[in-house]
């Protein structure tokens, strides 16, 4: 079984002891654990997260987290490496049921190439399984952010520079080929 790796930002919710209920929360993430999750993401710095959450708990056992998320991080600019501040604001929304095993999931990449579309659209609306009443929602906040945020910030004003070069910018190369078409002239005027 492969080693589970600690999240950085960390809040455990026991739903077992919310049946039929609706429980709000608010959480933050501390110092450290921004400074830890802006490594994860490659991320300059995060100076803040926070999310206030609503957790429902249906008889049948499935839980709905929901509620706004705010961020505010500095990335690095696409073209330039220079910071790039930016406040990310999302609305978290996941379905939690005991009745889903990770079994059922995909556990690799590679296990989804095979799917049609629809099988596809399937597993996107399939809940989360909710294992041992146990929901993290600080490491949900987290995913939820690393989808949010900009894949590809950029500074105002910055352009990547044009790498490729023009033909008419290209410099003149001789050809091999006319190099080896003149070496078999020479060596024909000798025979």
């Amino acid at each position: 079984m492969p080693e589970q790796i600690a999240p950085e930002f960390s809040r455990i919710v026991n739903t077992d002891e919310q049946v039929g209920k609706k429980n709000k929360i608010e959480i933050e993430a501390n110092e450290k654990e921004c400074a830890a999750l802006a490594e994860r993401f490659e991320l300059i710095a995060i100076n803040s997260l926070k999310a206030t959450l609503t957790i429902t708990t249906a008889g049948n056992g499935e839980v709905t987290l929901r509620g706004p998320m705010h961020a505010d991080i500095i990335q690095r600019c696409v073209a330039t490496l220079e910071p790039v501040p930016e406040i990310v604001e999302d609305e978290v929304e996941v379905l939690f049921s005991p009745h889903i095993s990770e079994d059922d999931l995909p556990s690799n990449p590679d296990d989804l190439d095979d799917l049609s579309e629809e099988e596809l659209m399937a597993l996107l609306d399939q809940p989360e399984p909710l294992v041992d009443g146990k929901i993290d929602v600080g490491e949900v906040v987290s995913q939820f952010l690393a989808v949010a945020m900009d894949p590809y910030p950029r500074k105002d004003g910055a352009k990547v520079a044009d790498v490729v070069k023009s033909e008419d910018d290209e410099e003149e190369r001789p050809n091999p080929f006319a190099k080896l078409a003149g070496l078999k002239e020479q060596l024909e005027k000798k025979n």
